[in-house]
């Protein structure tokens, strides 16, 4: 059991869990805010990979029997496909819906020239062979073709690796700034106390022995500092994600696992005060001997 041997510091008792708590905070915001980013990336994803779009282009001065009978039997094709679960043929209403963000609320009254479109849903873990599809499909709609959605995916994945880096130099440039502010707070500490170390030299007491000293009284202020942190930032995230405007909730919440992650946050930060608070010291007792 460590004596207090060393009294402790007033003003790095409400100094340090003050920064730790707010380090926390913004590591907390910055970890949430990946993880439920990578949930709603995941479920982007996976609607993409689970569904496919036909195109289908007009045949030449093709009467309107004939368009509906080539219609039908693309979606029989496509139908009779092993692994999938639906297709929907695309009315001009919902064709002119999906245009709209481009060419405006008024995108409806354009005389322009549509494709069909087949929305085709897979079933999950289905396996389709895209390529001999394309050519089932064309023979019976010359022209046809799938769009996979393959740009797409491309760009969600892209965005999910940058949102890593960022989130993971985020939380790197908080653990540093954290770490710098422990020393600066231990060094004062040492600073402070610097007679009382020469007594406790004097008496025989080892570096380890002091060190202790400063890592106890280190320990509880960092870890109230980062409970009281977590919670802010769990708060926070709460908030935002009910507010967020043009996402739902339930897109953003957090798995169990996540929210474990989220709370090794406070004995993260503890364990990185004290051992920093520990190297800080006996570097520092090293020199003056």
């Amino acid at each position: 059991m460590l004596r207090h041997d060393l009294p402790p510091d007033r003003d790095a008792g409400v100094f340090l869990p003050a920064i730790i708590g707010f380090m926390v905070f913004l590591a907390g915001l910055a970890l949430a805010g990946r993880m439920a980013t990578e949930n709603l990336l995941a479920r982007w994803q996976s609607s993409l990979e689970s569904a496919f779009t036909v195109e289908l282009p007009p045949g030449p001065q093709e009467s309107k029997a004939a368009a509906e009978a080539r219609q039908q039997a693309v979606l029989a094709v496509i139908a009779a496909t092993p692994g999938v679960a639906s297709a929907t043929l695309l009315s001009d209403a919902e064709k002119w819906r999906l245009l709209s963000p481009w060419l405006g609320t008024e995108a409806a009254s354009l005389d322009l020239p549509l494709p069909d479109l087949v929305a085709v849903a897979t079933a999950p873990g289905a396996a389709i062979d895209l390529v001999a599809l394309t050519g089932r499909i064309g023979a019976a709609s010359p022209g046809a073709s799938i769009d996979d959605h393959g740009r797409w995916r491309g760009a969600i994945a892209g965005l999910a690796r940058a949102a890593d880096l960022a989130a993971l130099g985020l939380l790197l440039l908080i653990g540093a700034a954290a770490g710098a502010t422990v020393v600066f707070v231990t060094r004062a500490g040492l600073s402070s106390h610097r007679r009382v170390i020469e007594i406790l030299h004097l008496i025989g007491a080892h570096d380890g022995y002091i060190a202790g000293q400063f890592q106890r009284h280190a320990l509880v202020p960092a870890l109230l500092g980062g409970v009281a942190g977590s919670v802010a930032a769990a708060a926070a995230f709460e908030a935002a994600r009910r507010w967020l405007p043009g996402v739902s909730p339930d897109q953003l919440s957090l798995t169990p696992l996540q929210w474990a992650a989220f709370a090794m946050l406070a004995p993260g930060a503890m364990l990185l005060a004290v051992a920093t608070v520990r190297y800080t010291v006996l570097s520092a007792l090293k020199r003056l001997m």
